[in-house]
C-alpha cells in the first residue's frame, strides 16, 4: 500500500476550496441534452491539471454501428424529446435517421470530455467515470431551495446533480488533483470520463467504450455514499402495451343480444394479471424483477367504450436474470409470454392482439470476482476512514458500459444518496464528498502506484 498520508493531508488543507469548487459546478444547469456549460467547467478544471486532453462529440451511427443491442438514441430533458421514438423490438439508427426528430436528437455542442494523466509506465490503469448531464426539476414550487443555487445548510448542500453526480465527479477530480499536487508517483495511467447524456441513454460512456478506452479497472462514481460501494447494476426495460377496443356509445355496447362494442380499458385487466404473474413467477426464490406500471391512458367519453388503452412502464430487473444484452432480450422474453398468455386466454385479445412497443432498455452488470480491484478499494476505504466499506445494490448506470461494452472490471462508488437522485430538494453532505475523495485518492496510489 502507498503512503497517502500527504495526500489527505492536501485534502484536509483544501477543504474550503474543493467545497466552494462544488457548488460552482452545481450552480451550472447542465440538463440532459444541454451538457455544454457543465462539460466547459470540467474540461478548464481538468487542463488546470495538466491533464492530456480529447473532446468530442459522439458519434451516434458509430454507436449503433458498434453496439448495436445496446446503443440508444439520444434524449434531452425536454419531455417531448426525451424517449420520443418506440420500436418494437430494439433501436436502430436507421429510426433515428428517418425521423422528424433526427435534426433535434444530436450531439451538437455536448461533447465528452476526458482527461489522461499518463503515469511512467509498468503499472495497473484506472477510469474514473461520471457524467455531467442532470434530470429536470420538475415544479420549482416543490422546491425548498433553489435546485440551482448550491444552498448550503449546516453540512448539507441542496441542488439538481448534488448526489446524481456532480457530487461524484467532485470528489474524483478533486482526488486525482490531490494525487497530483502531493506529487505521488504513478507508474499506471488514470483516465478520467466526464460524459454527456447518461440519463435515459448511456451513450456518453458508450462512446468512449467505441473511441478505445479501456483500463485494468474502472470506478463509476454514481452515489453509492461515501461508505458503501457496489458491485452490481440493475438492468431496465421501458415498455408501453397499445390494447385495441371497440369505440360505441354505451347505449349500443349490447345489441340483439350480444356484446358489440369492447372497451380497451376492460382488457387492461387480463394482461396486468399475466404481467403481474410473471412478475410473481420470476421473484418465486428471490427477487429479481420488479414491474412497475405507471400509467394508463384510455377513453375519449364517458358515455363511450374506449377504442384503445395504453399500459405504459417500466420493468427493472437485476443481474440473476442476465447481464448484456442477453438479460434484456431474456426480461422482454418474459414479458412477451405474458401478453402472448393474455391474448391467448381473451376471445376479444386473442382477434385483436395488444402490441408491446419499447422506448429504451439498459443492460445488468456484476463485477467479475477474478480481478482484485475490488479488495483495493475495501483496503483504501479503511486507510481513509477506518471503517470497512459495505456493500450495498444499485440500479442501471454507466457500470454496464464500462463493464459489460468496455470490459473494464468497475466498481459503482460515490458519494451521496441513491434515493436523492431525481428527487425534489436533491442534496448530499459536505461530509460524504470530502469522504469520498479521500477513498478515491486512496484507491488511485494503491492501484495505479
Amino acid at each position: 500500500m502507498t503512503n497517502t498520508d500527504g495526500v489527505f493531508a492536501w485534502i484536509d488543507a483544501h477543504r474550503e476550496t474543493i467545497i466552494s469548487d462544488f457548488k460552482e459546478f452545481l450552480r451550472i444547469p447542465s440538463l440532459t441534452g444541454e451538457e455544454g456549460r457543465g462539460q466547459e467547467f470540467m474540461i478548464a478544471r481538468m487542463r488546470s491539471l495538466g491533464l492530456e486532453m480529447d473532446i468530442w462529440e459522439p458519434d451516434i451511427q458509430e454507436l449503433f454501428t458498434k453496439f448495436p443491442d445496446i446503443a440508444q438514441y439520444p434524449t434531452s430533458w425536454q419531455p417531448e424529446l426525451d424517449l420520443a421514438l418506440k420500436f418494437k423490438d430494439v433501436c436502430t439508427y436507421e429510426q433515428l435517421t428517418g425521423s422528424e426528430y433526427a435534426d433535434r436528437l444530436t450531439y451538437r455542442d455536448r461533447p465528452n470530455a476526458v482527461g489522461i494523466l499518463r503515469g511512467t509506465g509498468g503499472g495497473r490503469s484506472l477510469i474514473l467515470n461520471g457524467h455531467v448531464d442532470v434530470v429536470t426539476v420538475g415544479d420549482r414550487s416543490r422546491w425548498d431551495h433553489d435546485p440551482f443555487g448550491a444552498e448550503q445548510v449546516g453540512d448539507t448542500i441542496y441542488g439538481r446533480g448534488a448526489s446524481d453526480m456532480k457530487g461524484g465527479l467532485t470528489a474524483m477530480l478533486k482526488a486525482l488533483e490531490a494525487v497530483i499536487r502531493s506529487g505521488v508517483p504513478l507508474k499506471g495511467d488514470v483516465i478520467f470520463q466526464s460524459v454527456v447524456n447518461e440519463e435515459h441513454a448511456g451513450n456518453g460512456s458508450l462512446s468512449c467504450a467505441a473511441r478505445g478506452y479501456t483500463a485494468d479497472a474502472a470506478i463509476c462514481a454514481e452515489p453509492s455514499g461515501a461508505r458503501r460501494y457496489s458491485t452490481s447494476s440493475g438492468g431496465g426495460v421501458y415498455w408501453e402495451i397499445v390494447i385495441p377496443g371497440k369505440e360505441v356509445h354505451t347505449g349500443s355496447r349490447w345489441k340483439d343480444g350480444r356484446q358489440n362494442g369492447v372497451s380497451a380499458i376492460e382488457k387492461s385487466a387480463p394482461i396486468i394479471t399475466a404481467l403481474l404473474a410473471q412478475e410473481a413467477k420470476a421473484n418465486a426464490d428471490q427477487v429479481k424483477l420488479s414491474l412497475g406500471i405507471g400509467v394508463v391512458r384510455g377513453g375519449t367519453y364517458a358515455t363511450a367504450t374506449a377504442r384503445d388503452c395504453v399500459l405504459s412502464g417500466v420493468v427493472y430487473f437485476s443481474p440473476e436474470l442476465g447481464t448484456g444484452p442477453a438479460g434484456i432480450r431474456r426480461v422482454k422474453t418474459m414479458f412477451r409470454e405474458a401478453i402472448d398468455e393474455a391474448c391467448a386466454g381473451d376471445p376479444w385479445l386473442s382477434r385483436n392482439r395488444a402490441e408491446v412497443l419499447y422506448l429504451h432498455y439498459d443492460d445488468a452488470y456484476r463485477y467479475p470476482e477474478s480481478s482484485g480491484f475490488l479488495k483495493v478499494l475495501q483496503q483504501s476505504g479503511k486507510e481513509a476512514l477506518h471503517v470497512d466499506l459495505a456493500e450495498a445494490a444499485f440500479s442501471a448506470c454507466d457500470a454496464r458500459q464500462l463493464g459489460n461494452q468496455a470490459g473494464v472490471p468497475t466498481i459503482i462508488y460515490g458519494p451521496g444518496e441513491l434515493s436523492m437522485a431525481h428527487s425534489v430538494n436533491e442534496c448530499v453532505t459536505e461530509g460524504e464528498i470530502l469522504e469520498a475523495t479521500k477513498v478515491i485518492a486512496a484507491t488511485i496510489c494503491n492501484w495505479c502506484g
